[in-house]
């Protein structure tokens, strides 16, 4: 079957596509007697890159940028690093550093305006359809390089008790007022309280139980290490990455290759 570039918009839209005929969510896969317990850690990695041509197999400090994410996520005791690409260079890549890659992502996950979300739901759907027991599943994005050893640790350890642990960026709150005029009316201020907080998710590290029942809180874990926030998306942020290796600030607390 010739497979179709047209672009997949929501989980409803992959399921129908590459599921059909089974729910959306997962506890259809999770009943009584069932065990899936391996712990998987996904890196996502398309081949297309905006801003930075082939940055997920470039060179950073003599290192493929994906083998970092790889490589912290063997060392924090994963029990399969899954790498979702689109590309075979890639997957042959991917698996010098220890990653698995037993399948492509369909061209129609593969467009820049697709969102990662997409991409790791059908990866997942993929593994557990196809009889893999996975149980947790940690989405790594190899464009966040700098993770230790300990960070990750503190993340599994929240992950086992909470069933749930997103990374997060701590933000400045926004302007205290804001005034938004709408269409000739009047402006609209917007007010907040002072003990709200603002924060955005990081890609370090976004794991969950899959099995609903064992998801306890959702947990929200600030990553504090300014190092361990850089995020590669420019030429600015990668000779900044450079440096910082070239001048060991950062420790990884385990020997790279």
């Amino acid at each position: 079957m010739t497979e179709t570039t047209e672009t997949l918009a929501t989980i409803e839209d992959v399921r129908d596509r590459y599921f059909p005929g089974t729910p959306v969510g997962l506890r259809h896969l999770f009943g009584p007697g069932t065990r899936r317990d391996k712990v998987v850690a996904h890196v996502m990695a398309r081949a297309g890159s905006n801003r930075i041509r082939d940055k997920n197999v470039r060179e950073l400090h003599g290192l493929p940028l994906i083998a970092y994410s790889i490589i912290m996520a063997r060392e924090m005791g994963a029990d399969m690093v899954l790498l979702n690409t689109d590309s075979e260079e890639y997957c042959r890549v991917g698996e010098r550093f220890g990653a698995q890659c037993p399948f492509l992502r369909p061209a129609p996950l593969g467009g820049d305006d697709v969102s990662p979300g997409l991409a790791s739901y059908y990866a997942m759907r993929r593994l557990l359809e196809s009889g893999y027991p996975v149980g947790v599943w940690i989405d790594m994005y190899p464009t966040s390089p700098f993770r230790s050893l300990r960070t990750l640790g503190r993340f599994m350890e929240i992950l086992r008790k909470a069933g749930t642990c997103v990374s997060v960026n701590m933000m400045p709150a926004p302007a205290r007022r804001a005034y938004l005029p709408e269409k000739g009316d009047a402006p609209i201020c917007l007010d907040y309280d002072d003990s709200l907080f603002f924060y955005k998710p990081v890609g370090t590290f976004l794991g969950q139980n899959l099995d609903a029942e064992r998801r306890y809180w959702r947990h929200y874990e600030a990553v504090v290490d300014p190092i361990e926030l850089i995020d590669i998306d420019t030429e600015r942020d990668w000779a900044l990455a450079e440096t910082i290796l070239e001048n060991r600030l950062f420790d990884f607390g385990v020997r790279l290759p």
